[in-house]
């Protein structure tokens, strides 16, 4: 332990969660490097500013921690690392309050520094309408034509939509994890499939947390700052007002970044944080053009209609077509309607809507969350 460099000792620090990026500062402000400080004794760490009861807490978990064999796991599930003054290390990110000294990663680590790309952080709600699912189907396609960068935070709901999207799209997409990066710490887990295709495909999945830890509530307050951190604007799309969501625009206000937010309706709990950033200044994001302008893009690629416009599904029965003509209507405002909505509608038995409701679903045709059905 007596020969270890600045990287190492970031390293290990990190696995002792008592020490983060606040108490990491206050080491760096009185030792001369990092591998001065994880060696020091009692009374050096005592003078840096740190409680007697961290100290010994800290010197008692030094005594047991084995550089070895955390960097044998590591390779074993091909993580890497990179610390604040690697040339690598994103530049936005140096620019936040107490950004993380280590931060772990899997992908391409190079594409933090293209300089030429925008990079735009999308995040809201996990349980959200159909509004916000159409926003992100008509959106994203267009910013990643437009050369945009998609970074969100991995979690259910807006954050998947926005990853699958763009990788749909053949973008780059960067997701920044509250757990650790080993495969069985990610979370949610039915993610892990669309972790290794951000990887394939050349984007980036990364996290200040270390291997095997987990999804802990505290945690994802603390990788929200590092979202809006490595983005020159956040989109919010839905939101509660009491969402994680907000907690990130808040972090981008904080970070002098842009803060963006879909109008939604005023009647929808959904939209009540998204509506009530924009009463606060955030800028009111209603179409692709409105992003464009944040970022000064001026000669704007627009997709073809061909590639946007999906093919008609093949409808077998009169009552398929007239129930996928019913949720067409709505989807193209937006909107999902219940089961009872369509019978009101189509005048049809309950029976026979339910029965060809389950059929269009089992074919992809049609979808349905807990406010109603729709399609895409």
């Amino acid at each position: 332990m007596k020969n270890i460099n600045n990287e190492l000792a970031l390293l290990g620090f990190s696995f002792f969660e008592k020490i983060g990026p606040v108490k990491l500062k206050l080491l760096d402000n009185y030792f001369s490097n990092f591998a001065e400080a994880f060696l020091a004794n009692a009374l050096d760490l005592e003078k840096s500013g740190l409680k007697q009861k961290l100290i010994s807490d800290f010197i008692i978990w030094r005594e047991k921690f084995d550089f070895e064999k955390i960097i044998n796991e590591l390779k074993g599930e091909d993580i890497k690392y990179i610390i604040y003054e690697d040339p690598n290390y994103p530049k936005l990110l140096k620019e936040i309050t107490n950004p993380p000294y280590l931060l772990y990663y899997k992908g391409n680590i190079t594409c933090f520094n293209d300089l030429k790309k925008n990079r735009l952080a999308i995040v809201g709600a996990r349980k959200h309408s159909f509004y916000a699912e159409k926003i992100i189907n008509e959106f994203v396609p267009e910013l990643i034509s437009n050369n945009i960068e998609i970074i969100s935070g991995l979690a259910l709901g807006i954050d998947t939509l926005a990853h699958q999207k763009t990788l749909d799209y053949q973008g780059i997409t960067i997701a920044v994890l509250g757990t650790g990066l080993d495969c069985q710490s990610i979370y949610p887990s039915s993610n892990r499939q669309l972790v290794k295709n951000i990887i394939k495909k050349g984007g980036l999945i990364i996290s200040e947390f270390p291997p095997k830890t987990q999804a802990l509530k505290q945690n994802f307050p603390q990788r929200n700052r590092i979202i809006s951190g490595l983005c020159q604007a956040t989109l919010v799309i839905e939101a509660q007002n009491k969402s994680g969501s907000l907690i990130t625009a808040h972090y981008a206000l904080d970070q002098n970044r842009e803060v963006l937010a879909i109008p939604g309706n005023i009647f929808s709990g959904y939209s009540s944080g998204t509506n009530n950033l924009i009463k606060s200044g955030a800028k009111t994001i209603t179409k692709p053009e409105d992003i464009f302008e944040v970022f000064k893009i001026e000669n704007q690629k627009k997709l073809s209609l061909n590639k946007r416009k999906m093919a008609e599904p093949n409808l077998i029965s009169e009552t398929e077509k007239i129930i996928y003509r019913i949720l067409k209507s709505a989807s193209e405002k937006a909107e999902s309607l219940t089961s009872d909505e369509i019978i009101k509608i189509s005048k049809l038995d309950t029976s026979v809507i339910n029965s060809t409701l389950s059929i269009l679903e089992l074919r992809g045709i049609a979808k349905s969350n807990e406010i109603g059905y729709y399609i895409n």
